[in-house]
């Protein structure tokens, strides 16, 4: 009883953070999270083609900058305004910033998004987490399955995850300091932002753990105090003028009813399929490999026994996993509901299991560190043989660059160094430190050997650049084409900047060289075109391809040129 006892005060002070080493040791651990990062999220950015949803989010955002109109969202040239223009608003900042249609660009605000989330756990959540298990929680952030595909894509999903992560961690951080102003206002602001990117959803997240985290303390109270009603206030202050200015331009008035739609219906059977309903809660636990793992610590009585003696760190880690319980099966038993409305609450996952795996006895934690690593690392090193199999098959046809190969050969030279140095008296900070830095070199160079031969050889089967580029043989690079009256399609974002896509005739531009219509329309928009850019120079017929993304169904189309 005497060792554990002692063992749970060892763990529950370096965990409060008292022997933080200073701002050398955070600055380092910014340094490896930015250097992680880099590894996971960077390479082979922008070497796929536009996937999923990518072009709803991101041409809207070059109507914006086209038309000036920041306010409603525009798809194909038509309103499209069931989501918040987060998303518009960052790829319209991305191609302003580059000049340029490319992937990288409009997918790099998702991947600093989850940075930024990164480094407010490491900053904001060393004051309760310790800066050993901040950092760890931090590279869980980066080091996810859902937070890493997703983060990789110009989508939604990267901003409110982010969003939320940080609006949580920093309540929890400065909570804790008993500084509540902070905690409402910063938290507040962050969740503003979140409801910009996606909607509400988050704010069931959100108070689920919060009032999880005061309930266990006897705290309720303090949603009722003024801090907190000035916090809502601000998050109201964040996104509440869009949507009052939405409503009046939108030309449909009928922005509140979407908007509604858009929530409710989830909670109907419109969308319900037993199957994937039945598979909400493992898809889900799947988004937060390898890490899912751990969470069963959090109901094992080796670990939860120690909670009572733990203080207010005891309360918290009781208030936190019944919050994430609750908030997670809520919306997963939804009929309607998406594993990845789930995937925010991976941040809350992590503060959980890093505590908790920190309280495990000395021997058994050692066995888990050095058991699971070595897994990683072997599936690293298998990974990096398939990896370098398909390097040599694909070298030829795609250019593959070879110093990736030798700096993941690097990393997991590195993360064998780490796992075995570590010993079974290792203090549990220690521990935490090499767990992130082992799994941020394995994750690392999976990316890069892996992840980035699977991602090269994924453009043997691009649908899109190539029908873009006999598009382009016909006008030129970056024309001045206007599209006029298609359907919503992702092959428009390979024509570049100056492409413009409209849906009524009174806003087509003054002048153009080049206008793209449907070929069952051709008759009527030839005389439409003729009367307002001149004589026809050109009529050339195209086909699109049938494609994977965005309904390529093989429509025909006419490129119609003038002076």
């Amino acid at each position: 009883m005497m060792g554990s006892e002692s063992q749970t005060d060892t763990t529950n002070r370096e965990l409060n953070g008292r022997a933080e080493s200073g701002w050398r040791r955070l600055c380092l651990g910014l340094l490896v999270l930015v250097f992680g990062w880099a590894l996971l999220f960077l390479p082979a950015l922008g070497t796929r083609e536009l996937q999923g949803e990518e072009a709803r989010r991101v041409l809207p955002g070059r109507t914006m900058l086209q038309t000036d109109d920041w306010i409603v969202p525009r798809s194909a040239g038509r309103i499209y305004n069931r989501k918040p223009p987060l998303i518009n608003w960052t790829s319209a900042a991305a191609i302003r910033a580059t000049g340029k249609m490319e992937e990288w660009a409009v997918r790099l605000p998702s991947a600093l998004s989850v940075l930024a989330l990164a480094v407010t756990v490491l900053v904001a959540g060393r004051h309760w987490l310790g800066l050993p298990g901040a950092f760890l929680a931090a590279c869980i952030c980066l080091a996810n399955a859902g937070f890493l595909s997703k983060g990789r894509l110009a989508e939604i999903e990267a901003l409110y995850f982010a969003t939320f992560g940080m609006a949580l961690v920093i309540w929890l951080g400065a909570w804790w300091q008993e500084r509540p102003w902070l905690a409402w206002l910063g938290s507040m602001f962050a969740m503003g932002l979140g409801f910009l990117a996606k909607g509400p959803v988050h704010l069931w997240y959100f108070y689920a753990i919060v009032v999880g985290v005061l309930a266990a303390e006897g705290r309720l109270r303090e949603l009722l105090r003024v801090q907190h009603g000035v916090g809502l206030a601000l998050f109201v202050a964040i996104w509440a003028p869009w949507a009052v200015v939405n409503s009046q331009r939108n030309p449909e008035r009928d922005s509140g009813a979407v908007w509604l739609d858009q929530v409710t219906h989830r909670f109907g059977l419109v969308e319900f399929d037993l199957v994937n309903w039945l598979l909400q809660v493992p898809q889900s636990l799947f988004n937060f490999l390898p890490w899912a793992v751990l969470l069963p610590l959090a109901w094992q009585s080796r670990v939860t026994a120690q909670w009572a003696g733990m203080g207010r760190r005891g309360l918290w880690l009781k208030g936190l996993r019944a919050g994430l319980l609750v908030g997670f099966l809520v919306i997963a038993l939804l009929p309607s509901s998406r594993p990845r409305f789930m995937v925010p609450l991976n941040a809350a996952a992590a503060l959980l299991v890093v505590q908790c795996f920190a309280l495990l006895p000395a021997a058994e934690r050692w066995r888990w560190v050095r058991g699971w690593l070595l897994v990683l690392v072997t599936v690293g090193v298998l990974g990096g043989l398939v990896g370098l199999v398909g390097a040599a098959w694909f070298a030829e046809r795609l250019d593959f660059s070879w110093p990736w190969i030798a700096l993941a050969a690097l990393l997991l030279a590195g993360a064998c160094g780490w796992v075995l140095k570590i010993r079974r008296a290792d203090a549990p900070g220690d521990m935490l430190e090499r767990l992130g830095l082992a799994h941020l070199a394995v994750m690392g160079a999976g990316v890069l050997l892996l992840g980035l031969t699977l991602e090269k050889a994924g453009t043997l089967r691009d649908d899109l650049r190539p029908f873009a580029k006999r598009i382009l043989q016909q006008t030129g690079p970056e024309p001045e084409i206007v599209l006029y009256k298609l359907e919503p399609r992702m092959w428009p974002f390979y024509l570049g900047v100056k492409c413009r896509e409209v849906a009524k005739l009174d806003e087509l531009p003054a002048q153009t060289k080049w206008v793209m219509v449907r070929e069952r329309d051709a008759a009527v928009r030839r005389l439409e075109m003729s009367r307002r850019y001149g004589p026809l120079k050109a009529d050339i017929p195209i086909r699109e391809p049938i494609t994977r993304n965005a309904g390529g169904n093989g429509e025909p189309y006419r490129l119609l040129g003038f002076e």
